[in-house]
């Protein structure tokens, strides 16, 4: 199998300098089948044909070198030499163990002839796989969106939604994960890019951070009349959240709520309806529904908190409703219970409609003081220098740490030399917790990350041990 070692530099400081050994998907054949686990009975002499006149009996009228049906020749195919062609031999024993072949209007040969030379055919090709095992080889993958979002959750403990920033998989097979279909290209290395500079800036928090607003659907046919998992009890409908706050400091929480089709608030029959917003199970904040809200007025049928104080790092966010009442309605018509089905019915009374939330939008941060510890910056800063002299040392440690972990190998010296550049330029310009924030970007940004490979060992004789990773795949169970 060749090597090459393959240099992608993409416009941008994150990929200068970074290299990539992988093993070419253009090594050998795929190999041969391994030997079958239940020996075949060779046929006793008086049943052994000759395989040539069979092939030409039974075989040539379809699979000459003219007709050629189905792309297959055999015309000069030699069943002792069924090694050379493996692919050829397994697709005749496949058929003729299954009476597909001769097709059932040709002639037929006997059955003792027939397996005869399915017996032939099995032994050559057995042979030939013990004599030469060859397991093939494992082509470079890329992390697809799935794996993408479960490696930052293990590497830092954050759940991050990809879809805004990593191109939809291609499918194969109806599996978004296969090699053949997951091409790099320059809009792909361009999601990466932008998903490592989010994931970073979460991951560590930045006080410079701009306000900004982000919006979490609620599916239209959600129903909303009961408890949703994970939201304070005596609520109803509404959803729950996990956000990302990049700084200390002040956010906004909106609430747009559905209208029915000329604008007037949905389950507006409803009297003294409140939303709570509440922050890892605590109340935050209480807000009155004014069931004659309509999309004519300035906010349409926005709600809105004052601005709320949050430290950085994950938090569960829960905006929910009060809830009304308990028991079911005794309506004469009740409407499913997805009550958005229809919403001509949320401003008639006699049926019992409530309002239901359209989105969330976290709007912020305002008046940042800072960026505190969380699970997540505990994890990465696993030491803090005291002294000026102590950053690069203590520096380094931290990259080689997120390394590890980021390349599921341990992290070289030359994979530390290759990102303390980017943590120079971010440390020369917002100190080190900027360092370390701009290394980390480089990290996830990095081939070694991007692309899972396993390389074919060079060194190893047949049937000998080779680990295919350098630590364990799980740790281990505690006592």
């Amino acid at each position: 199998m060749h090597r090459l070692a393959a240099v992608l530099v993409v416009t941008g400081v994150f990929f200068s300098g970074l290299t990539l050994r992988v093993g070419l998907a253009g090594g050998p054949a795929p190999a041969p089948p391994a030997p079958r686990a239940a020996a075949i009975a060779t046929p006793s002499p008086a049943h052994t044909p000759d395989f040539a006149a069979f092939i030409d009996k039974y075989c040539l009228e379809c699979h000459d070198d003219k007709p050629k049906k189905g792309g297959l020749t055999l015309a000069s195919f030699d069943v002792a030499k069924a090694d050379q062609h493996p692919e050829i031999g397994e697709k005749m024993i496949r058929k003729l163990r299954a009476g597909l072949m001769p097709p059932k209007r040709a002639p037929q040969p006997d059955q003792a002839s027939r397996m005869a030379l399915v017996t032939a055919l099995e032994t050559t090709l057995d042979r030939a796989a013990a004599a030469n095992p060859n397991p093939g080889h494992r082509v470079f993958q890329r992390l697809n969106r799935a794996e993408y979002a479960a490696a930052v959750k293990a590497i830092f403990g954050l759940d991050i939604d990809v879809n805004g920033y990593l191109p939809a998989d291609t499918i194969s097979a109806s599996f978004d994960n296969i090699a053949d279909v997951q091409t790099p290209s320059a809009t792909v290395l361009q999601g990466y890019i932008r998903a490592a500079a989010h994931v970073s800036r979460v991951a560590v928090g930045d006080p410079s951070v701009d306000a900004t607003s982000t919006q979490y659907e609620v599916p239209r046919t959600q129903s909303q009349k009961d408890r949703v998992e994970g939201a304070p009890f005596g609520t109803r409908g509404g959803t729950v959240v996990t956000h990302n706050f990049p700084a200390d400091g002040k956010y906004k929480f909106q609430l747009l709520l559905h209208g029915e089709p000329t604008g007037a608030l949905f389950g507006r029959t409803v009297r003294d309806v409140q939303m709570e917003v509440a922050i890892d199970g605590e109340r935050a904040a209480l807000v009155k529904v004014d069931r004659w809200l309509s999309e004519a007025d300035p906010d349409g049928l926005r709600l809105s908190t004052d601005l709320i104080q949050v430290r950085a790092g994950a938090h569960k966010i829960a905006a929910t409703f009060l809830q009304e009442f308990e028991g079911s309605e005794d309506d004469l018509i009740k409407p499913i219970d997805h009550t958005l089905a229809d919403t001509q019915i949320g401003v008639g009374y006699g049926v019992t409609t409530l309002p239901h939330l359209r989105n969330l939008a976290i709007v912020g941060p305002t008046e940042v003081s800072g960026v505190s510890d969380n699970a997540t910056r505990k994890k990465i800063f696993v030491c803090r220098p005291v002294a000026a002299n102590e950053e690069v040392a203590c520096a380094r440690r931290i990259i080689a740490n997120v390394a590890t972990e980021a390349y599921r190998r341990p992290a070289t010296t030359a994979d530390i030399d290759e990102l303390m550049p980017f943590y120079r330029d971010g440390a020369r310009t917002g100190g080190f917790e900027a360092g370390i924030r701009n290394a980390i970007q480089a990290t996830l940004a990095s081939l070694h990350f991007i692309f899972r490979v396993e390389e074919t060992p060079t060194k190893k004789r047949p049937s000998s041990r080779h680990g295919i990773a350098s630590r364990p795949l799980r740790k281990p169970r505690p006592n």
